[in-house]
């Protein structure tokens, strides 16, 4: 489920993003939306600061304030109902938290995969087994080829991601 770039709250299916001529990245709520848009309007660009949340790290332009301990915190729409944000925010001071990493490729992942390498053969070997050589059958050889060539790729890219092979950017 995506969450709002704002604020962290979660998206459900209304989902609101800026157009690309206005160069703001991310996914927003409804209330989010208008003061982004009303800080464009005003100033011709973003003049609002991302602030860090306190508990989890990460960065939002629309923090709520809570008190604990007499103590003011900025946290996301998430965090703010977390008992102790001092002892959850102790342990990820240098970066955020991030889920475990699973120890094993999802299952639907692998199959498609299968699929992706079975599709690349079976295009590979019906261009080589037919015996009549028309540009038609090269042509859906070659694309059965490709197909599965890609979806097998595409597949093991996910797959090192989610193994934390490779990092992406989290732009």
């Amino acid at each position: 489920m995506t969450s709002c770039t704002g604020c962290n709250a979660s998206l459900g299916f209304k989902k609101y993003n800026f157009q690309k001529q206005w160069r703001i990245p991310g996914y927003f709520c409804r209330e989010c939306m208008k003061k982004m848009g009303q800080d464009f309007d005003d100033h011709g660009r973003i003049t609002l600061p991302k602030r860090s949340c306190d508990s989890c790290h990460q960065d939002f332009y629309f923090l709520t304030q809570t008190w604990q301990n007499k103590k003011r915190h900025r946290c996301c729409d998430v965090c703010k109902d977390i008992v102790d944000i001092e002892a959850s925010s102790a342990k990820y001071d240098e970066e955020p938290y991030l889920p475990p990493v699973p120890s094993r490729v999802p299952i639907m992942m692998a199959i498609f995969a299968a699929f992706g390498v079975l599709l690349m053969l079976a295009g590979l070997a019906y261009v080589l087994l037919n015996s009549d050589l028309g540009i038609l059958h090269i042509i859906v050889g070659s694309s059965m080829t490709a197909g599965g060539f890609m979806l097998a790729r595409k597949m093991v890219k996910v797959r090192n991601v989610i193994l934390g092979k490779i990092s992406t950017s989290q732009k």
